[in-house]
Parts: structure tokens; C-alpha cells; sequence
């Protein structure tokens, strides 16, 4: 199937000379002379890349473009053309998620090349992206065996058809997105839009443009109406990613449109009645944001009306071994590896680690250890641990249980850290990263001299 992509400038014969150029190496071709005309054809047809001028007169530039794309499309591949004295914009343009840009003039020749990798690359996360949707998650994401996670999915339960706006609390990496989505599917409203938008991502006017729609000439660059997710999440849900970076201002508005059920467009005057219902998460305290006066304390009430908490990693290691279970499947399908085992005494390690980015760092680190993996064993370097410390034999032992392993690991890393202190406790417990008390105990339990 030929690669469909799309070249907008501003200059017509140089447009039509890349048409011809690109349709002679098998491709279909669309062009549009303005960003505007692009962005309408982009929200009409899946294309395999998009091809722009940086420059443009007249409206939108190729960064806004660019911008806007990825308000609804975090794959598209998009090439940027630019002149030698924009080359500043060009680099702006790759950090806000172009494939790559191009100075000009260039020989078509080049351009043709980059193109190929961009459909390619494109096409792969494309392929992908729907791999994930044809499987769905797996229910290991949001099912464990720690009471904490237990509670969790009994309120879900509890709530999942009724409208109560549901606030999900945790740090990064822990999951909430995938509560989220969770509680989406387990409710009456699952045949209908789940939309998720970034709070923290958009700029005030954009997020608000975004949220409640906008009139035609309600700001500069809009020119034409547009209708806001809050609208086309009819019937379904409202995702409100970090919540807690919220604008002031926005937050005035995103609280009428809750206890109002309708909201009012930028610009616009008539009030559209909505039914969504409200799921927000942060990673934020949002108690302390209502004593800063950072967040409204009646907004927060309103979203925290069933407030849920998403345990970290490390208050969960029970969970570990599952998690490590399926990331390894994913990636293994992913990559065709056949990784199968782990190095004898790495798992305590792993339940050690603090694992600040929660999940998210975990999966990560896994992808890693399964894309480097040599054979079939993830080896303890793969994560930056030396070889096998004495410490780890007993987890050598069949019928070891993971708490007798981590007791095990943890007494000798105290007479590690005590030996390396010469006997001084005040240091090794700041090592530790534990109190005096703590390490008093500790040494106690494990009748350490």
C-alpha cells in the first residue's frame, strides 16, 4: 500500500514540484498551501507523514502545526522545512515532537530519505498502538494482592456506575491513568468516549480552547469554531490528568462546569449542556495547594468527592514479582526475545530499590533488561548490580519465601554498613538512609553485635 502523505507550503510551484517528486517514488500525495488547509485534511485522512514550512505568512506557522497535531495525534510523524535563519524554530519544533527538519534548499533526493524514515517509524508506533488496543491491558496493571490495591478495586466496585467525580492520588509512575481507565470500563459508560487531556501540557488559553471549545475569532488563530472535549466526551468520561496544575482562572470555570453540568465556549455567550462524568489524578498534595492558595478548596472538594490513593512501588513489593512477570511477556512479544529467568538473588535486590518513578521506572528498567538480555536470564548488571553478593545465597533456596530473602538481604547490608562506618552507628544509620532508633532495632531483630 503506497505511504499517503501530506507537504504544505506557501509557495505553489515549489508545492507542486514536490508533488510530482514524491509521487514519482510511490507515493499519494496531498498538498494545502496554508497550515489551516492541512490541519483540516490531517482531521480527514490517517496520514503516514506530514511535510511542512516552517514559515508561512499568512496564519498558522509550521510550529503551531505541529502543536496542534499533537493535541489529538501523538504519532503522526511531522518533517519540518525551514530556512538556514530559522534554524533556532527548527530545534524548538523537535523538541515539541517533530520526526526531524530540513534546511533549505535541499536536493529532493534527501528529503525523500527522511520521509522514508519518518513513514517507517510512524507506522511502527502506529502498529503498535494497535497491537495494545486489539489485546487491552492486561487487569495485572490494576489487580495485586496487597490490601491497599484490594480496597481500591472494591471502591471501584462500589462507584463504577454512579456520576461521582472521583479524584486519583498517588505519586508518578503509580498507575493512575490505568485506575482510571479501569473505572471507565467497570462503569455504564464504557461504550461511550473515555478522553484523557494533560492539564500541565497546554498553555492557559490553549487547555481552556480545549476543555469548553471556542467561537470563531474568539483569539487569534481561530478561525473557525471548535467544539471542546468536555463536548465530545458526551455520554462518557473526562480524564483530567495533573489536575493540580490546573490555572487559576481555568479552575473557576472547570468547577461551574461540574456542579452545572455545562459549560460556555471561549468567546461564546450560550451555555451547551454536557454529560461526562469528572475523573481527575495528580501527583501533587493538593491539601497543601488549598493552604498555598495555589487550588481552589471548593474545586478540590468537588473532584474529591470518592478520593482514591495509589500505593507506591515500594509499599507494595508483594506485587513485584507479578509486575516483573508481565513486563517480561510484553517484552519479550515485543522484541521476540525469550527471556525467562531472573539471576538467582535479583528479585530482593529489585524489592530494595526505591523505585521513586513507581511503575513507570520499573517497566522501564525491565524493557531495558529484556532488550539487552544475552540469552535467556535478565542478569544482575543489566540493572547496575555487582555480581553475586553472599547475602543473596538463601535466595538461591527453592522454599525461601520473598520475606526471609529481604530479611536476609537487609541484615547484611547493616553489617556491611556498620563495618564500612568501623562500628560508628550515627554514620552508618545516615548511609542507611534510616534513624539511630531505627538501626538500634534493627540490629536487635537480627541479633547483629
Amino acid at each position: 500500500m503506497k505511504p499517503i502523505i501530506l507537504i504544505i507550503d506557501d509557495e505553489p510551484d515549489f508545492l507542486h514540484v514536490l508533488e510530482n517528486y514524491f509521487e514519482f517514488e510511490n507515493y499519494a500525495v496531498k498538498t494545502a498551501v496554508s497550515a489551516e488547509k492541512g490541519l483540516e485534511l490531517v482531521a480527514q485522512i490517517q496520514f503516514d507523514a506530514v511535510i511542512s514550512d516552517m514559515s508561512m505568512p499568512q496564519g498558522m506557522s509550521g510550529l503551531d502545526l505541529l502543536r496542534e497535531i499533537r493535541l489529538f495525534d501523538s504519532i503522526l510523524p511531522v518533517v519540518i522545512m525551514t530556512g538556514v535563519g530559522t534554524i533556532e524554530s527548527a530545534v524548538e519544533a523537535i523538541q515539541q515532537g517533530a520526526f526531524h527538519y530540513i534546511t533549505k534548499p535541499f536536493d529532493p533526493k534527501d528529503l525523500v530519505l527522511l520521509v522514508n524514515r519518518a513513514v517507517e517509524a510512524g507506522r511502527m508506533h502506529r502498529s503498535l498502538e494497535q497491537a495494545d488496543a486489539k489485546h487491552g491491558q492486561d487487569d495485572e496493571w490494576v489487580v495485586g494482592k496487597t490490601p491497599a490495591i484490594t480496597e481500591i478495586l472494591n471502591t471501584i466496585e462500589k462507584i463504577a456506575d454512579s456520576d461521582a467525580p472521583a479524584l486519583i492520588l498517588g505519586e508518578t509512575g503509580t498507575g493512575k491513568s490505568m485506575i482510571a481507565k479501569y473505572l471507565h470500563d467497570n462503569s455504564r459508560r464504557k461504550t461511550a468516549p473515555f478522553i484523557t487531556i494533560d492539564c500541565a501540557a497546554l498553555t492557559e488559553t490553549i487547555l481552556e480552547s480545549e476543555l469548553f471549545g471556542h467561537v470563531k475569532g474568539a483569539f487569534t488563530g481561530a478561525i473557525s469554531a471548535k467544539r471542546g472535549l468536555l463536548e465530545e466526551a458526551d455520554g462518557g468520561t473526562i480524564f483530567l490528568d495533573e489536575i493540580g496544575e490546573l490555572p487559576t482562572g481555568t479552575q473557576v470555570k472547570l468547577l461551574r462546569a461540574i456542579q452545572e453540568l455545562e459549560i460556555k465556549p471561549v468567546g461564546g455567550n450560550r451555555p451547551i449542556k454536557i454529560n461526562v462524568r469528572f475523573i481527575s489524578a495528580t501527583s501533587r498534595d493538593l491539601d497543601a495547594e488549598v493552604e498555598a492558595g495555589r487550588f481552589r478548596k471548593d474545586l478540590y472538594f468537588r473532584l474529591a468527592v470518592i478520593p482514591i490513593k495509589m500505593p507506591a512501588l515500594r509499599e507494595r513489593v508483594e506485587d513485584l514479582p507479578m509486575f516483573i512477570s508481565y513486563f517480561i511477556k510484553k517484552y519479550n512479544k515485543r522484541y521476540n526475545k525469550k527471556v525467562c529467568h531472573l539471576d538467582a538473588g535479583l528479585l530482593p535486590m529489585l524489592a530494595q530499590m526505591p523505585w521513586k518513578g513507581n511503575i513507570r521506572e520499573l517497566e522501564n528498567a525491565l524493557e531495558r533488561a529484556v532488550l539487552l538480555a544475552d540469552g535467556d536470564t535478565i542478569t544482575r548488571d543489566l540493572f547496575g548490580f555487582a555480581p553475586m553478593h553472599p547475602a543473596c545465597t538463601l535466595a538461591q533456596q527453592k522454599n525461601a519465601s520473598l520475606k526471609e530473602i529481604m530479611e536476609e538481604v537487609e541484615k547484611e547490608t547493616i553489617c556491611r554498613a556498620l563495618a564500612d562506618a568501623k562500628g560508628n552507628r550515627t554514620a552508618a544509620a545516615k548511609t542507611l538512609g534510616i534513624g539511630r532508633r531505627t538501626l538500634y532495632d534493627k540490629m536487635t531483630m537480627y541479633g547483629i553485635e
